[in-house]
């Protein structure tokens, strides 16, 4: 009887091959799955943070672009402060001082400004009456160098004491108003208003506001300059004066004005010190 030789497997050694054949089949599956789960997601990862990356790019530049305005806004400021306290006499409404450049228009038809009557009358006293006088404090009237037995008053909102004060662009508009309704004389006297007074204390008034213009105009003697042009049949040169100045924010002061107003005729208690 012949027999035929059959190797043996040890033990384990059948459960081995099957486990790394097993094994074998399990990675190469995970290898594929996990190339087709990476491939799908790529593109669509991609897109997200191109996206992302250009978001947070236009809100870094939009805040950078935020930034520069306020430094700007802020230098611009700080530098109208410094050259106003350089060249101005000290006040504390350099704050409300901003500068625009304006060009002038002297048109035929005029403004609200010229004439008479209870409309030009409610114009000018927008201007130079309704912001009242102002309230500043004890420390600001020391720098001022004004004298401290002068009138003082409570401040409307906070109750501090300070001291009554007027602006002097609204003196300057106050007297000019003046001249304004002494060339109406005749209506405005009859009005009895501060025109239907004596004549002496009358003429007193205005050369005391004629005065203080003078002194106002050449205190800030204007540089600018105004061409001249012919018409035909007049033989004499007329001056173009719709010129560019460079002019203070009126509403501006204005506005502080009106912030700090104690009101208009209030009478404060004079300080005896």
């Amino acid at each position: 009887m012949g027999f035929k030789y059959q190797s043996v497997p040890l033990d384990g050694e059948s459960d081995e091959k099957s486990q790394s054949e097993d094994s074998s089949i399990t990675l190469n599956d995970r290898d594929e799955l996990s190339s087709d789960l990476k491939a799908i997601p790529y593109h669509r990862t991609t897109r997200e943070t191109l996206n992302s990356r250009w978001l947070w790019t236009i809100h870094a530049v939009l805040l950078s672009i935020s930034f520069a305005m306020f430094v700007l806004s802020h230098v611009d400021f700080t530098s109208t402060l410094e050259h106003v306290r350089r060249f101005s006499a000290w006040s504390p409404a350099d704050v409300s001082v901003k500068y625009s450049r304006v060009q002038y228009n002297f048109s035929t038809d005029g403004t609200r400004f010229i004439g008479k009557g209870p409309a030009v009358d409610k114009a000018w006293r927008e201007i130079s009456y309704d912001m009242g006088d102002q309230w500043i404090s004890k420390q600001d009237m020391k720098r001022l160098g004004m004298p401290e037995w002068h009138l003082q008053v409570d401040h409307p909102r906070t109750g501090e004491r300070g001291y009554r004060v007027g602006m002097e662009v609204f003196h300057h508009l106050h007297c000019l108003n003046l001249l304004r309704r002494v060339t109406y004389k005749e209506y405005y006297q009859e009005l009895n208003g501060e025109l239907a007074v004596g004549e002496d204390h009358l003429r007193a008034h205005t050369d005391h506001c004629i005065e203080v213009l003078r002194h106002h105009i050449m205190c800030n003697a204007d540089i600018g300059l105004f061409s001249l042009y012919m018409v035909d049949g007049d033989p004499q040169a007329w001056p173009e004066l719709n010129t560019n100045h460079v002019c203070r924010d009126f509403d501006s002061i204005r506005q502080w004005a009106l912030e700090n107003s104690v009101g208009n005729m209030e009478v404060g208690v004079v300080n005896d010190e």
